[in-house]
């Protein structure tokens, strides 16, 4: 009997998984432990090992596709392939209905499986069955009724599963390009469909609906350098994650903006004498370790904004632990690892879990652990530019802290002179249902307090 896999819990609070892309082939053979399949939900990206050793029979869900946790998303035979179905056996057995050696068998070549051109014609005359055989009785039907008909149509090539014969890389392929296998004329022996095949589909359908495409697009000239003057991409990965978490913001918070700024020209001195002495460790001195410290220091003061929400059981629930989630640009989107106890860390220590932890986003390479827990977030728009910005609270969290760039600014003293310090720019989102205005108000300023006087943090170095 094939063995199903199911989609685990990735994380707490995480009800589905969006499968990325499959790192194994059907009619694979798997260890137990290898990874299988990257799945990612609206926390992290992960690559799922094989619980089990085997051969991954049959994918049964596409790249693309959302999955709720517990349910199957492959179905597996073990190492002798005793199981009666799916892709991994129904391709075995398409071959040998056709004639053909499997296209992963021995008897084929490299060569052979990247272009499927090979048509080995009467040398595979002793494996090829008879015509009822190797078509099956749902064929036989079929090709009788269009005798009966008169139609000059030929039935699809399938093997005895009812499945269309193609090679497995020709079915990959027709995955990532969106084709229908069932819709591609096979011209390999018996109607096989090989990877030319698919490609010659995708390509005449494309030319197909350019020459057939909507009125109003052609209104648009083309620009130079592409085909189509649009270009439609599916919201998928980590831009489907962000935009889910955006709209959960939208409608789960009622977001309020407060803007100040604070003269960090002792800071600035400050990270400047403490950079060499960190790099003599091996690590890199941002200004965000010392605004983490700070703003742990405003949380304890105003712990509503280290708060969330429990609307169903009618409840605030303030946090007395402090895990800041700190917003990283990746080419494929915004991700968010958390940094936990941040006030039990040293600079130093904080210093080097944001280099690694935002190297791991960049990559792709995130644990669960990585990302969830969080109770504040604090997002640097600095190095990007602007003024200052809007932050999106990172639901249920009640706040967010927007970070600019630190410029110098003319500034108006006491004693009337003007002189050049160094400014930055605070945007603190809040979510007005759990933080008043004031209290917004008091905890920037305390924390502006905090960063223009920034002495007080060398007791945790």
């Amino acid at each position: 009997m094939p063995r199903e896999f199911l989609l685990p819990e990735l994380a707490e609070s995480v009800v589905e998984g969006e499968i990325v892309r499959w790192l194994v082939a059907e009619g694979e053979a798997v260890a137990e432990d290898q990874p299988i399949v990257e799945v990612m939900t609206d926390k992290v990206t992960v690559e799922l090992p094989s619980p089990f050793a085997g051969v991954l029979e049959k994918q049964l869900v596409a790249e693309g596709d959302v999955v709720e946790v517990h349910k199957p998303i492959a179905l597996f035979a073990d190492e002798a392939g005793d199981s009666p179905g799916g892709d991994a056996a129904g391709d075995v057995a398409d071959d040998a209905a056709a004639g053909e050696p499997a296209e992963d068998s021995v008897t084929g070549s490299a060569d052979d499986r990247a272009s499927d051109d090979v048509d080995d014609g009467d040398k595979l005359s002793l494996f090829r069955p008879s015509r009822e055989v190797a078509e099956g009785p749902a064929v036989q039907v079929r090709r009788r009724q269009a005798r009966a008909s008169g139609s000059a149509a030929a039935p699809k090539a399938t093997g005895p599963y009812g499945r269309v014969l193609a090679v497995p890389a020709a079915r990959r392929l027709a995955r990532e390009l969106g084709v229908e296998i069932d819709q591609v004329e096979g011209g390999g022996p018996n109607g096989r469909v090989r990877v030319d095949d698919v490609r010659a589909h995708s390509e005449a359908t494309s030319a197909s609906s350019r020459t057939g495409r909507r009125p109003q697009a052609t209104r648009h000239q083309t620009p130079v350098g592409f085909e189509e003057p649009e270009e439609r991409l599916p919201v998928r990965g980590l831009r489907r994650a962000i935009s889910q978490q955006m709209v959960a913001s939208h409608l789960q918070s009622v977001r309020t903006l407060h803007v100040d700024e604070a003269d960090v020209s002792a800071l600035v001195s400050m990270r400047a004498r403490l950079k060499p002495l960190a790099e003599k460790r091996g690590v890199k001195l941002s200004y965000l370790p010392f605004i983490m410290k700070s703003v742990v220091a405003a949380l304890k003061a105003f712990p509503m904004l280290n708060a969330s929400l429990d609307e169903e059981a009618g409840e605030i629930v303030r946090k007395h632990y402090y895990n800041l989630g700190l917003a990283v640009a990746t080419d494929s989107g915004l991700t968010v690892p958390v940094i936990h106890e941040v006030d039990r860390k040293s600079l130093v220590e904080l210093a080097e879990e944001l280099q690694s932890k935002a190297q791991r986003a960049r990559d792709g390479k995130l644990a669960t652990e990585d990302v969830k827990g969080g109770t504040f977030s604090i997002t640097n728009i600095g190095s990007l530019g602007g003024l200052f910005s809007f932050p999106i609270i990172n639901v249920p969290e009640a706040a967010i802290l927007g970070v600019h760039s630190i410029k110098k600014r003319p500034v108006v003293l006491e004693d009337d002179s003007i002189v050049a310090r160094e400014m930055l720019y605070l945007s603190l989102s809040f979510d007005h249902r759990l933080v008043d205005g004031a209290e917004a108000a008091m905890f920037t300023s305390h924390l502006i307090e905090l960063l223009e006087t920034p002495e007080g943090l060398l007791l945790d170095l």
